[in-house]
């Protein structure tokens, strides 16, 4: 589904990213892990089309697309979460998760979409609805979503990342700020979306979510790559422990 070939990113002379090369197999969790400073925010915003590589190549299910604007990669069928959230203040969930559909619309439907009168719009309410149950979270759609648990509020991120119907959905530390009972849950609506046909990439730093709902992960290191495999081979890997895991307790 995704395929990073020799990535590399330079600024002003320092290696953010240096030759990175990893695959993201169809129907796949694939994790990409590291300390901070590693390079991972700054290749998922290459993978996302944030800004280009300095050099290397970036395809999503064998089309490439290096160096297209985030907006083009988000209509190929890519969506993704931040690392702070972001959701509309004075907004419900259900209006949210309306806006999270604009880029499949059409101008014309876009300009409607954003008029007061359109957000009892019928095919956007069926597919919010269907998202939400989906996630349990039918119950929550009237409510204003900045007044929701901040848990609730990442899993409502995530609701409005599928509203665009994705086959690639990039979640980048959805855990941050959580507590046990709610990474638990978190880790039930990752399961759920790729039993549904979406790929994965999850980057993360709670450790215990990323070794229990992973297939593969990629292990960066000042911006090199220093192992990829699964969970099992990673945890094992002694430049992976000396780097990031440390030893085991």
């Amino acid at each position: 589904m995704l395929e990073v070939r020799s990535l590399s990113k330079e600024f002003h002379g320092l290696k953010a990213i240096d030759e990175v090369s990893f695959r993201v197999e169809p129907g796949s969790i694939t994790s990409l892990i590291g300390p901070n400073g590693a390079g991972k925010t700054t290749l998922i915003n290459m993978v996302t089309g944030v800004f280009g590589p300095t050099r290397g190549e970036i395809l999503l299910d064998s089309r490439a697309i290096t160096g297209l604007r985030s907006n083009r990669i988000a209509a190929l069928g890519a969506r993704r979460t931040f690392q702070t959230v972001r959701l509309f203040n004075g907004l419900t969930v259900m209006e949210n998760l309306l806006v999270g559909r604009l880029h499949t619309l059409s101008v014309s439907n876009r300009i409607s979409l954003l008029l007061p009168m359109r957000w009892g719009d019928a095919p956007g309410r069926e597919r919010a609805q269907a998202v939400l149950g989906s996630l349990g979270l039918s119950h929550l759609a009237g409510e204003i979503a900045t007044d929701l648990p901040y848990g609730t509020q990442r899993r409502v991120e995530i609701a409005r990342a599928l509203m665009g119907q994705p086959r690639f959905l990039l979640l980048d530390e959805p855990a941050a700020g959580m507590n046990e009972r709610e990474t638990a849950q978190l880790v039930l609506d990752v399961r759920r979306i790729r039993d549904t046909g979406v790929t994965v990439l999850l980057v993360e730093h709670d450790m215990s979510m990323v070794m229990s709902v992973s297939d593969r992960i990629v292990v960066l290191n000042f911006g090199r790559k220093i192992a990829e495999g699964p969970p099992a081979d990673i945890q094992r890997n002694p430049e992976v422990i000396a780097s990031y895991l440390g030893e085991p307790v």
